[in-house]
């Protein structure tokens, strides 16, 4: 399970990469300012994500190609976003969260501790909008790294459109390993 990882974490960044570079493309200075990755819901992000791996299945799974779910109820307080079941019953479950709070994040990260089959790797993936300036330190990010049960994967920001904030808002994609 391990050896697909990487391209899955690959993929996702590619998924919000591409959509926030087309959302930009379609953003002008008056109706639309506003389009970035923060303007796609988070569950179109996770399916976007589903989609992008399964396309390219062949390479990240080569013959043991999982069947893909969304929002599958697991028993451990509520739906996961995206689950890739395998034939002999290993999964690898991810969650997504867009923007939100640290404490939002952690409930995510304690729903997938709840999962304690060997069998199941499980993700957390967090699109969080933040400060240039406050790259990479936003408080999120530290509490979730302070969380013992995470181990950092992927933490890197592209510049995205916004219009809650005045000074530059960066969308900073981190993925983490839920032990």
């Amino acid at each position: 399970m391990e050896k697909y990882i990487d391209n899955i974490v690959r993929k996702i960044v590619e998924v919000a990469k591409k959509e926030n570079n087309e959302l930009m493309k379609i953003a002008d200075s008056n109706l639309n300012s506003e389009l970035g990755i923060f303007h796609m819901p988070e569950l179109a992000f996770a399916y976007a994500c589903g989609k992008k791996i399964m396309q390219d299945s062949n390479n990240i799974f080569g013959e043991n190609i999982p069947k893909w779910c969304r929002e599958v109820d697991l028993g451990n307080g509520g739906p996961s976003d995206l689950v890739f079941q395998f034939s002999d019953e290993s999964k690898i479950v991810i969650e997504f969260k867009m923007r939100d709070t640290g404490d939002a994040y952690i409930s995510d990260v304690d729903k997938l501790s709840k999962l304690q089959n060997r069998k199941i790797v499980k993700l957390f993936c967090a699109v969080i909008d933040t400060m240039k300036k406050d790259l990479p330190f936003d408080g999120r990010v530290t509490k979730i790294n302070n969380d013992q049960r995470t181990e950092t994967l992927y933490l890197d920001s592209f510049k995205t459109n916004q219009t809650w904030y005045k000074s530059e808002v960066h969308a900073l994609v981190g993925i983490w390993k839920i032990n």
